[in-house]
């Protein structure tokens, strides 16, 4: 059920076993040998870390601060990274509740994105140097003091921008970008639907919407938030505090006061939940649903428990269906990404980042800060949603 509920993850059919699966394997058991050296040299060398440590996923209160973690060997076109600060995002929560199927298993550093300073380089004829200030994005490891880092997933940190900003950048700028542009089309006069628009995701796509010319619908779900997007878009037309009961109206409210007669061009969800139907009932004529979350299905509390699954279950089996054979005739489609099953598609990532630095956005706003002592107490901050822009830890 987790792994069905997982919104995140992608499952993959089993290949029939091959000369290449076998050669992948081999491939596989050779990597497991070398990060096996690598640690044993770490070990050698003495030279330790801080950490924050799962070692068995489900429940919040097994992350566990590991102030002598092993520090890694530095690989060849890595750089080593102090970190000053890290970003969280919703996959850290299902990562830690173990409903995220992307997580390795046994003892593991979580995270994926964080910013700080190159302190050491292997990386020769890279355009990074010793004291560079740096944004990263990592496939797990980020909530540590210090990390190992491949310079194809760095980029220099933009004048101006604090180390707390820079850490709020990658993970849900090129999440916005390869949602909105790369699989939503999105373009000057575009009608889109942003859920979770207060968010950090939300406010990167809105930044995105207004630099490319889009009309944008905001979807919060507090009045608290209003303030928050006015603030940063005084030129936002419509925004929806939503409402189960009449959500699908609301929308439809919302495409008129816009001009969006037959229905909005693009719905970006993160939410899924009650909120599905209102926002496909009301998607233009080849329009594009895009998934990369499931916000409404998010458990509370520092494990799920028998009761949590029940709940979870429950709307698991009532969430809304399409049924594929009435696509044609809609004229209308869905689509859902996780991008860290595309850490190996490095060249059009760095294509989709490379265009999306050219709009040129304002920084990322940051809506909340802990120390790194409390990563544990921003987790759960997370899970209210009440929180707007990034939640950030800083080091």
């Amino acid at each position: 059920l987790a792994g069905a509920m997982n919104a995140h993850a992608s499952k993959r059919p089993p290949a029939p076993a091959s000369a290449a699966t076998t050669k992948t394997k081999r491939r596989k058991h050779a990597m497991r040998a070398s990060s096996a050296a690598r640690a044993s040299a770490s070990d050698a060398s003495g030279a330790t870390r801080r950490a924050w440590e799962i070692s068995k996923k489900g429940n919040l209160q097994n992350l566990k601060l590991n102030e002598r973690a092993a520090r890694e060997a530095l690989g060849p076109n890595e750089c080593r990274i102090a970190v000053r600060a890290i970003g969280l995002n919703f996959a850290d929560v299902f990562t830690v509740l173990g409903l995220y199927s992307a997580a390795p298993e046994g003892t593991f550093v979580p995270g994926l994105e964080c910013c700080g300073e190159v302190v050491e380089t292997a990386a020769s004829g890279s355009n990074f140097v010793v004291g560079d200030r740096v944004m990263c994005v990592v496939r797990f490891g980020a909530f540590a003091d210090e990390i190992n880092c491949p310079v194809t997933q760095m980029r220099k940190l933009p004048n101006g921008w604090s180390f707390e900003e820079g850490s709020a950048f990658l993970v849900q700028g090129l999440t916005s970008y390869y949602g909105l542009k790369a699989l939503g089309d999105v373009r000057k006069n575009a009608s889109v639907l942003v859920h979770s628009a207060a968010g950090g995701c939300g406010l990167q796509s809105l930044g995105i919407c207004e630099r490319v010319g889009a009309k944008a619908i905001a979807v919060i779900g507090n009045p608290s938030k209003v303030d928050t997007l006015k603030e940063r878009f005084p030129s936002l037309k419509a925004i929806i505090v939503r409402d189960r009961k009449r959500f699908a109206k609301q929308v439809r409210d919302a495409c008129e006061a816009i001009g969006a007669s037959e229905g909005v061009d693009i719905v970006f969800d993160a939410t899924l939940g009650d909120f599905f139907q209102g926002g496909w009932e009301n998607l233009a004529r080849g329009g594009r649903y895009v998934v990369y979350g499931a916000a409404d299905l998010t458990p509370r509390g520092d494990s799920i428990g028998l009761l949590g699954w029940i709940k979870l279950a429950w709307k698991f089996v009532r969430r809304q269906k399409v049924d594929p054979l009435m696509l044609p005739g809609e004229n209308k489609g869905i689509l859902g990404f996780n991008l860290i099953w595309q850490f190996d598609r490095q060249e059009e990532l760095a294509r989709l980042l490379a265009e999306l630095l050219a709009l040129d956005l304002p920084a990322p706003k940051v809506g909340a800060t802990f120390e790194f002592s409390q990563l544990p107490e921003a987790l759960r901050l997370f899970q209210t949603g009440q929180t707007t822009g990034k939640v950030v830890v800083k080091i």
